[in-house]
């Protein structure tokens, strides 16, 4: 029976790590300079995000049915760590009581993403920092308890990190989900630059709008800038994933900064050189270099007029 048991985990670990590496996700080169049982666990992780995306995305189900797919694998969820009628969760269970990961970390990102099936605009962006902590800052929680950092240290941080990280998503996706009907942008704030309905015209932001995106830039910017202060409670295998991970995200941020109307026609996206320079030179480099670095590059509007603070 033991025998049996440890086979199915197994099996399980194995199907995560070719979840991944079908995603084609940019990281998965990365988790694999971890040590083999890291790079498993990070798989389960991931694995447990990207089914849940394709869920609500209604990728593995009808399309008429992604509350009720989302509804039924909260449910499972819920179980955890008991068994369940699904390949991943031995190998979720087994990542759970090895490195502290609690259920409600992996519940909170599905209550995120039920917002986004009942979508309904942020009214600020307390309101939306909450949204981030749950799509993205639990993810950031059940990294950290991976690396083997001290959450009574870094849980702050990681919640900071997740915001930056998400809020970079939310701008890199601004124009492909306006198409949708969606914006994720705070509503007081667009009402504050007086944004018209109107987000684009000649393939450029319209004034309010690109107010308010540079607004939005400084931000996230200082966001990156408090959850950098992450690796200083990190070492080995862990700071150099986190390092990769920050620089990829940010390198995004940067890509956006010099160039924010980019964002009115196609969707902000790293080269393959840029992501194998990060990959060789970013788990060497502390991330105090990025900023040192970034101060030298302007941000291409005048955001001077934005009575808003930016945190």
């Amino acid at each position: 029976m033991a025998q049996s048991a440890s086979g199915s985990v197994d099996a399980s670990y194995d199907y995560a790590v070719g979840v991944t590496r079908g995603a084609g996700s940019n990281f998965h080169l990365a988790f694999r300079t971890l040590p083999r049982p890291m790079y498993r666990a990070m798989c389960v992780v991931y694995a447990y995000m990207r089914i849940s995306d394709d869920l609500v995305d209604g990728c593995d189900v009808p399309s008429d049915s992604p509350r009720q797919a989302l509804a039924d694998w909260k449910g499972a969820v819920e179980q955890l760590p008991e068994p369940a009628d699904h390949p991943l969760f031995p190998a979720l269970s087994d990542v759970m009581a090895r490195y502290g990961i609690e259920r409600d970390w992996l519940l909170q990102v599905l209550v995120g993403m039920e917002r986004d099936l009942d979508w309904r605009e942020f009214p600020d962006f307390e309101s939306l920092s909450g949204y981030c902590d749950q799509v993205a800052g639990m993810s950031g929680l059940c990294c950290q308890a991976l690396w083997g950092a001290d959450l009574s240290q870094t849980r702050e941080l990681a919640l900071t990190c997740g915001r930056a990280f998400q809020m970079t998503n939310i701008l890199r996706d601004l124009t492909e989900d306006s198409h949708r009907g969606r914006c994720y942008l705070p509503a007081d704030e667009r009402v504050h630059f007086g944004c018209p309905e109107q987000m684009v015209e000649n393939e450029r932001f319209v004034p309010a709008w690109k107010k308010l995106i540079c607004f939005q830039i400084e931000r996230t910017q200082a966001l990156y800038a408090e959850a950098q202060r992450l690796e200083d409670f990190l070492s080995g295998p862990g700071r150099r994933m986190f390092r990769i991970m920050f620089a990829t995200y940010h390198g995004l941020l940067e890509q956006i900064m010099e160039d924010p109307d980019a964002l009115a026609t196609r969707r902000v996206r790293l080269t393959k050189s840029q992501k194998l320079t990060i990959l060789i030179t970013a788990p060497h480099r502390s991330l105090a270099f990025r900023f040192r670095r970034l101060r030298s590059i302007p941000l291409q509007a005048d955001p001077s007029d934005a009575p808003l603070t930016s945190s």
